[in-house]
């Protein structure tokens, strides 16, 4: 039986409950939210740690980075299951995320995710595609970090909205 988990990010920028402000340049100011929610199903169950940060990393070259190996700022989550199960993990790795209102802007997104059994963030190994088949630990723990890259060269003011899903099943 196939088992999903869907992990939701919404990226808004614009007029959010908590408005943080990341200076772009003298004239663009961009305003960035993140929100997740994870929906557990049967007994593959993932943890939100931690939240990726998009809105301390600091802007360079109009660019946001967040490695998933070496960054304080990437989202972390806990994988739970059934000790040495064996479960494969889809995620998007590209997307363009349009302006909403205006439809002028667009911010390119590349997304990252790194594994490991224990809570060792330097030591995870990055996922190289949008699909990998992974096997938990003795404890039925796996451990995952999620980076992105934000190009925002093209972006102006505005509201982006994404959804970011990764998809866990038991094979």
């Amino acid at each position: 039986m196939k088992r999903t988990l869907f992990l939701l990010f919404l990226f808004i920028s614009g007029f959010a409950g908590n408005v943080t402000l990341a200076q772009v340049d003298d004239t663009r100011k961009a305003t960035l939210s993140v929100r997740a929610t994870a929906t557990v199903t049967d007994n593959l169950q993932m943890l939100t740690i931690r939240n990726l940060d998009l809105i301390s990393p600091p802007i360079l070259d109009n660019k946001i980075v967040v490695p998933p190996i070496t960054s304080g700022f990437a989202g972390m989550f806990k994988i739970i299951g059934n000790p040495n199960g064996k479960v494969r993990i889809t995620f998007l790795q590209n997307e363009v995320l349009k302006e909403q209102n205006e439809g002028m802007g667009e911010v390119a997104a590349q997304y990252f995710v790194s594994e490991a059994f224990e809570d060792t963030q330097f030591q995870s190994t990055l996922l190289q595609v949008g699909e990998a088949n992974v096997v938990l630990s003795d404890q039925g723990m796996l451990f995952l970090w999620l980076g992105a890259n934000l190009d925002l060269s093209q972006a102006t003011p505005g509201l982006y909205l994404s959804e970011f899903i990764i998809e866990l099943e038991y094979i």
